[in-house]
């Protein structure tokens, strides 16, 4: 059996004051784009372990909360606390909006499928149509927290511990995890929902992960990380051979978890509360408080 090495090297570090935490994380033609807490976006241009700002738009008037990229990947998403979603476009090596949806509440994540935008807020889920200009709204009661999209389906992480999973297209609703209600068991709430390959993780005091098909058969989760008693994981990401986690107990580091044998390994420090994490090309990239963005890759 090949030895996973466990080394991570640090590969950027970047980062101006004066627009607040980094909020959110991806990459869009080529190019890192951030958005911060005072609704700025910026784009930068890595070279090698060098970044160049080469583009920076304010139109949101609240924190940007996160990216997604249209199915056809020519266009960039925003959501922000400012209840609107835009829609980018590279024009002329600029960044221009072309659309802004006006949701019901502040945004907190969304995912896109074809037509329809599935919106995370803090009291509901919302299906949103971009032809129709339409809202419909689903899980009032659920306290939904943390929101994967997989194949045209919605899996959504509960304050009950319960997962629902919502069909985008036909609107069919299944329950793949029921509540927890032993009083012995903390009801933290399931803070991050992560699907990779055919395998969907979760987590919130501790990390849960089966085969898809697994979890809609209702099985015991295949594996299971229990966290020390009292920290709650506050965001993770897979890649590979790694699980990523931030905590509550230790905000500005990142536990590095190998994912076959549930085992912590290393950890990644930020330097700082760290406000955003993503990862891309096996590379797990996060953001602080205090504006600086962070990369590393595995050897």
């Amino acid at each position: 059996m090949q030895r996973v090495s466990c080394v991570h090297t640090q590969i950027l570090e970047i980062g101006q004051p004066g627009n607040g935490a980094v909020t959110a994380i991806t990459f869009f033609r080529g190019q890192l784009f951030v958005g911060y807490f005072n609704g700025t976006i910026r784009a930068w241009d890595i070279k090698g372990q060098r970044a160049v700002i080469i583009r920076e738009v304010k139109e949101h008037k609240k924190a940007v909360t996160c990216f997604a990229l249209s199915e056809t990947g020519q266009n960039l998403l925003s959501g922000s606390a400012d209840k609107s979603i835009r829609v980018w476009k590279m024009a002329q090596r600029k960044l221009e909006c072309v659309e802004v949806f006006q949701i019901k509440e502040a945004v907190q994540k969304f995912d896109i499928y074809g037509d329809k935008i599935i919106v995370l807020t803090h009291k509901n889920v919302l299906k949103f149509s971009c032809s129709a200009r339409s809202t419909q709204t689903f899980y009032k009661s659920k306290h939904v927290k943390s929101l994967a999209l997989s194949q045209g389906k919605a899996y959504l992480g509960c304050g009950d511990l319960s997962i629902q999973e919502l069909d985008v297209s036909v609107e069919s609703k299944i329950e793949i995890r029921a509540p927890t209600r032993s009083w012995r068991i903390s009801k933290q709430p399931i803070n991050s929902i992560v699907v990779y390959k055919d395998w969907m993780y979760c987590a919130g005091s501790q990390v849960e992960g089966s085969a898809m098909k697994d979890w809609k058969k209702r099985c015991k989760p295949t594996m299971t990380m229990s966290m020390p008693k009292g920290t709650n994981v506050e965001a993770m990401a897979v890649v590979e051979d790694f699980i990523y986690l931030t905590c509550n107990k230790s905000p500005s580091v990142i536990q590095i978890w190998l994912r076959e044998k549930q085992q912590k390994v290393g950890r990644l420090p930020a330097g700082s509360k760290i406000t955003s994490l993503f990862t891309a090309n096996d590379i797990i990239f996060c953001g602080t408080e205090t504006g600086l963005i962070k990369a590393w890759i595995p050897l």
